[in-house]
Parts: C-alpha cells; structure tokens; sequence
C-alpha cells in the first residue's frame, strides 16, 4: 500500500458517507496520530467540489499514479490533434473545439 501524500489524487475503494466507492479527489491533509488517516476533498470530472471525507484510512483508499502527457499528433490536416498520456489514454480534441474554450 502506497502512502498518500499531500495533493496526491486518490481514488475510494469503498462507499464513505455520502461519498461512493470509485470516486476521485485530492488528499488535502495527512495525519499521523493517533493513526495515519486523511481528509479527502472529493470532486466531480469536472473538478467542482463535491465535499471533504475526513478521517479515511489508508486502506479505503488507492493512490492514483502520475498520469503524464506523452504525445500529440495532428490529423485531419491540422483540424485536430490526438493526445496520448502516459496510462494509454487518447483524447482527440478538434481545432474548433480548443479555439471555443480558449475563450476567443
């Protein structure tokens, strides 16, 4: 079992409150005593707060590992790219769709 540090994401292994087995979130504080246990602030995909789990265990939890970015390829002659990270995901994002969230 990997220990979480602080800003680690995490993902529950196991339902806790109102919070359900699979969800996703950012260890915001560690404890040490009396037993090593951390405050969790669960959020959406989105990344909107979805509330804090105090007190989990480290066994409730799973340290998600590092996802980096590994690759982009342009397709379509340039109206879109496709993004590989380093856990074998790929997301294919259009021209038109980055130039929309850029805000121009």
């Amino acid at each position: 079992m990997t220990k979480a540090k602080r800003y680690d994401t995490v993902v529950l292994l196991e339902s806790i409150g109102m919070f359900q087995q699979g969800e996703k979130g950012a260890v915001v504080e560690v404890y040490t005593t009396p037993y090593e246990a951390y405050d969790i602030e669960m959020v959406t995909d989105a990344g909107k707060t979805k509330g804090v789990a105090e007190g989990v265990r480290p066994e409730q939890i799973a340290v998600s590992p590092q996802v980096r970015f590994t690759s982009i390829r342009m397709e379509a002659e340039g109206t879109r790219a496709a993004v590989r990270f380093s856990d074998g995901t790929e997301v294919i994002v259009g021209a038109e769709e980055l130039y929309t969230q850029s805000g121009r």
